[in-house]
């Protein structure tokens, strides 16, 4: 069975709007966080920056085997007065993602796979207001070629 990398996107971001009280944001990911207007508390974006073939046999039947890339940003307001316990609270935060994407991955698409890549940022803008977070996974699935 295959999945279209839109699917796989959606399911990520239901899979964290379900159980983290988070909410998608309006802008795609690759605008989200780079407008301040668009940096809210707990709000979040998935991308799908890259998908890349695993196998170079393909059939336009079969589909071909691919990884794709997911790219998970989520905003977390920062305490002016209590900077460390706010820290904290965004670290608890990312876990709580990390665990939703990776529970959800034996809903009802049983042939979505992913897999926890790691955390390339926890970044705290200058100003100490708010942390941006991105946690990378990467999806191995059939891609419909037809």
């Amino acid at each position: 069975m295959s999945l279209d990398v839109k699917t796989i996107r959606q399911r990520v971001a239901t899979a964290i709007d379900a159980v983290t009280g988070y909410s998608e944001a309006k802008q795609p990911h690759g605008l989200f966080g780079r407008d301040p207007t668009s940096v809210l508390h707990q709000r979040f974006s998935v991308g799908t920056p890259r998908t890349t073939t695993v196998s170079s046999r393909q059939r336009l039947s079969d589909g071909a085997l691919v990884r794709t890339e997911v790219v998970v940003t989520f905003s977390h307001r920062v305490k002016p007065k209590d900077q460390i316990t706010s820290y904290d609270a965004i670290l608890d935060a990312e876990a709580d993602v990390v665990h939703a994407v990776m529970a959800d991955t034996s809903g009802t698409l049983d042939e979505l796979q992913l897999s926890y890549e790691g955390t390339p940022s926890r970044a705290v803008d200058p100003a100490g207001e708010w942390a941006l977070v991105e946690l990378l996974f990467s999806s191995l699935h059939t891609l419909a070629m037809s």
